[in-house]
């Protein structure tokens, strides 16, 4: 149980039952020792009243008759006892004790066990025969289902108490969830995911929080459009130096000795990469700051891959590439130009780094409504504490992963236009070592049915 929700919830219920039970047993027990014994008393002189007119005028039978009368009264018992000593209906011994006792008429309180208070009181009828009248009033406690008035206590209390706790918890817990949510929204791309302003009028520590995290955002985007902007700026900047000296070169060609051929094609070399370097910058910022999916279509994933894998063959034909897709491969949603690049900077990546006479392993699955894509090499692989770091731009491992060839680009760009490109596409890609050896790059995509919906709840 994790939510704060419920662990609100439940503080409040426990608390509010606990204090429920301590409440109702100590009010049943404080009518056991309250001074209630003047009310109960109060009506004794109106017993002994009717029971003596009573026997005067219909002598023990009608008297008889008025005391099972009391047999409806679960709290008042009265007995009547003749001057031999008979009781005219059953007595219980401590009551009989109690009217032969030599003691005088004062009141007694509790002289037995489940009673409260005993009176007795003579009676005479018309021939001056004399009789006792005892007048028992029993405690409530005695006469009532004690754990049955404690189970309707409980029951209307966790009631009370279950509406109550459930629309104070939602009212503090509401915001968290909110703010969840936002914070989940601006970790996926959406920097301009704010905490509503209906949150953050309250004036509590979740208001004040609220604040924090609206103003957080908003340096943060700034920090992170300046940065974009400046990439995006200085790469096209770049540009236009890069375009003259390419032209400085091929007039420096026509006035070069053969000697000097080869220093004049490394310069050309070192200008292309350079080149390459800067699109592949402006290609991450395009990605972080593409937001329109309007384009997005579905896209075959056995049909891309078969593409990337012609185009690898291709350009590296003495490299060996194994496929194991299956044809029916769900298709996922999405731009189908920035899937392809993202493939083709990994399987390029595994071909560069898998050992001679070696190939890359490609396989396609579907599992828990995600396409995955693994690509392994059986190159020499990574230490596990830099395996993250290669999905960050111009992060290279030289000392596991030599470059090899001239043609290498060796930037540390590559796994990370493809990382870009997979989140853009609300998916995630994760590197391992294979436990056989190389390196093992796992793409999950959202199939069509799951990633149309969440770029509409993202935008």
């Amino acid at each position: 149980m994790r939510s704060i929700f419920f662990k609100i919830y439940l503080a409040f219920m426990v608390t509010a039952l606990i204090t429920s039970a301590v409440t109702l047993t100590l009010a049943s027990y404080y009518r056991q020792w309250s001074n209630d014994s003047i009310n109960l008393i109060a009506p004794t002189g109106g017993y002994i009243s009717a029971a003596e007119l009573i026997l005067q005028q219909g002598g023990e039978p009608l008297l008889l008759e008025w005391l099972l009368t009391f047999e409806r009264h679960p709290s008042v018992n009265a007995y009547v006892i003749d001057d031999q000593g008979f009781a005219l209906l059953p007595i219980p011994d401590a009551v009989r004790e109690y009217a032969m006792s030599p003691d005088n008429y004062e009141v007694r309180i509790n002289p037995v066990s489940y009673s409260e208070i005993l009176v007795k009181a003579p009676l005479k009828d018309t021939s001056g025969r004399v009789y006792l009248l005892v007048v028992e009033f029993v405690h409530p406690i005695a006469v009532f289902n004690l754990p049955q008035y404690i189970a309707w206590g409980l029951v209307a209390s966790f009631l009370l108490f279950a509406i109550w706790s459930l629309a104070l918890s939602a009212y503090l817990s509401l915001p968290v969830k909110h703010m969840q949510k936002t914070v989940r929204a601006f970790a996926n791309g959406d920097w301009t995911a704010r905490i509503k302003n209906n949150f953050l009028e309250r004036r509590d520590e979740l208001g004040e929080l609220s604040r924090e995290f609206n103003l957080m955002a908003s340096q943060l985007e700034r920090m992170i459009i300046d940065q974009r902007q400046l990439v995006s700026d200085v790469s096209h900047e770049l540009r236009s130096p890069l375009a003259r000296a390419t032209v400085a070169l091929e007039l420096a060609r026509f006035d070069a000795v053969p000697e000097q051929e080869e220093q004049l094609d490394r310069i050309e070399l070192e200008m292309q990469r350079l080149n390459e370097m800067i699109e592949d910058l402006l290609s991450m910022a395009r990605l972080e700051t593409e937001q329109d999916h309007g384009h997005w279509r579905n896209v075959n994933v056995a049909d891309l891959l078969n593409s990337v894998v012609e185009d690898a063959r291709f350009e590296r034909s003495d490299s060996i590439v194994e496929m194991h897709v299956d044809k029916s491969l769900p298709s996922v949603f999405g731009d189908p130009k920035l899937i392809k690049s993202a493939l083709e900077n990994v399987v390029r990546n595994a071909l560069l780094h898998t050992l001679p006479g070696t190939g890359v392993n490609i396989s396609a699955i579907v599992r828990d409504n995600y396409c995955r894509i693994i690509i392994r090499d059986h190159g020499p692989g990574v230490p596990p504490d830099k395996l993250e770091d290669l999905l960050r731009p111009f992060v290279r491992v030289e000392s596991s992963r030599e470059r090899l060839g001239v043609n290498h680009r060796g930037f540390g760009l590559g796994l990370a236009i493809a990382h870009r490109v997979i989140l853009h596409h609300r998916g995630s890609i994760a590197l391992a070592n294979h436990q056989d050896g190389g390196l093992m790059v796992t793409i999950r995509l959202p199939l069509s049915g799951t990633a149309g919906k969440d770029v509409g709840q993202v935008e």
